[in-house]
Parts: structure tokens; sequence; C-alpha cells
């Protein structure tokens, strides 16, 4: 919306997302591997903005908002964790921020410390069919990059967990069919959900499911802090910093 204004300078989304003939710029990995048609604070910032040169050698290794994003959700609460095992309780009061019998149960935060990790501004997406380890953590979205890569720097990230459907013999998440007939917010019946869900995309469903952890990652790059509020030396090389060394 043209009529939301942010921070000193009174930026509008279109100040960084320049548009030229409806092509908006801007990627996330929530739905991008790569960053063609991208943008960054670079693009309006000198790479080596600072006076003091010992923190202008840190953005070789350290993306600007590392420091200039301290915290995250600092106006309004954001969803941390979604539980669609939880669905279906006749026993539960719907509530939007906590549980909906159609969704599961629900996590909020505000005022959130970032993880950090190596990123490259690539990432490599879950694929409808991948098999995978239900006694770990499914990766959705993971981000590219180590401390080998040149290309990486230590990014902020919001982490969202949750639990998703998958099928137990054959190992991959299923997306439900949630809506019409015999969708999951009709009947409340996973099983029916589950296979309408795998013929809509081409899976096999083998009649047992459960639900596993997946994660996904979403940089940060929105909600740039005043100066004086960006992260000190102290903050990530202190006894209890933010980095674990």
């Amino acid at each position: 919306s043209t009529d939301i204004h942010m921070g000193r300078e009174n930026l509008l989304c279109i100040d960084c997302h320049k548009t030229e003939h409806h092509n908006i710029p801007g990627r996330s990995i929530s739905v991008s591997v790569e960053h063609s048609n991208g943008i960054g604070c670079t693009g309006c910032h000198n790479e080596k903005p600072h006076d003091d040169k010992r923190i202008n050698e840190h953005t070789d290794s350290v993306a600007c908002q590392t420091c200039h994003i301290p915290m995250y959700a600092k106006v309004f609460p954001t969803k941390m964790y979604w539980d669609w095992s939880k669905a279906g309780d006749d026993s539960r009061v719907d509530d939007p921020h906590h549980y909906l019998k159609i969704k599961g149960e629900f996590s909020y935060d505000d005022n959130i410390v970032p993880e950090y990790y190596w990123f490259d501004l690539t990432a490599s997406l879950y694929i409808v069919g991948d098999k995978i380890e239900p006694e770990k953590a499914t990766y959705i979205n993971k981000p590219g990059g180590d401390i080998k890569n040149p290309k990486a720097k230590i990014w902020p990230f919001k982490v969202h967990r949750g639990k998703q459907p998958y099928d137990k013999i054959n190992n991959y998440l299923i997306p439900p069919r949630t809506s019409g007939e015999g969708g999951y917010w009709s009947d409340f019946n996973w099983g029916e959900a589950l296979s309408l869900g795998a013929k809509d995309v081409g899976l096999e469903y083998s009649g047992e499911y459960d639900f596993a952890d997946t994660v996904m990652f979403w940089p940060l790059s929105h909600m740039v802090s005043p100066l004086d509020d960006a992260l000190k030396c102290a903050d990530c090389h202190g006894e209890n910093g933010r980095l674990d060394w």
C-alpha cells in the first residue's frame, strides 16, 4: 500500500522495490532458489559505508542486515510455530492466534532475536515427492552457503517451525486437500484429505500417515532499526554474545 510510510526517511515500499513495466524486484527463498531480480542494502548504500575501518572489514562476511536488524516483529507478533497434528479438536475454543480447528495449534512471539546462518542468497527447496527422514526435521528451504563459501555471509533469519502430515510408508510430505468435497476443512478426516491431496499432486498414498517436524527459513531485510540500536561489538563477540564461536 502506497499510504504506508516507514522510518526516518519516510520511505515507501516502492523506494526499494523500484518497479518497471510491472516487474517488481525482490526475491524470497520461500519460493526462489536464487537471487536474480533481487535487491539489497547496497542498491542504495556503499559496501563499505562506515567511518570505522574495523566495521567495514566485517562486510565481507557479515550481511548489513545482521547488525542493523537486531530484533524483528517489533510492532506486531509473528507466527513462529504451527502444529497441524492438533487440528480437528472439538474440545478447544477457536482463537486465530492460538488454535483453529481447521488448522491446528500456533504460537506467536514478538521482539525476537534472529537466528544466524551462512547464506549465499541461494536455497535448496523441498519438492513434492522428495523423501524425508521422519525422525529428523525436514528443511523446506535450506539456505545455501557455509563458512568456506566466499559468496556466503552471516545473515539473520526468522525460522518458522511446524508439524506437517506425511506418508509413513512412502516417507514424503503430502499436502492435504483442505477445501471442497472431502477436504479436511469439511470432513476433518485426515485420511480422506491426504488421499485426495496426494492425487491432486500426483503422489501415491499408502493409507498410513503421521506428522513430521518441518523448518522454513525467512532471511530478514525489513524492520531495519535506527542506527543507535544496531548491534555493537560485544553483542556478538562478548562472553554472552549472539554467535556461537
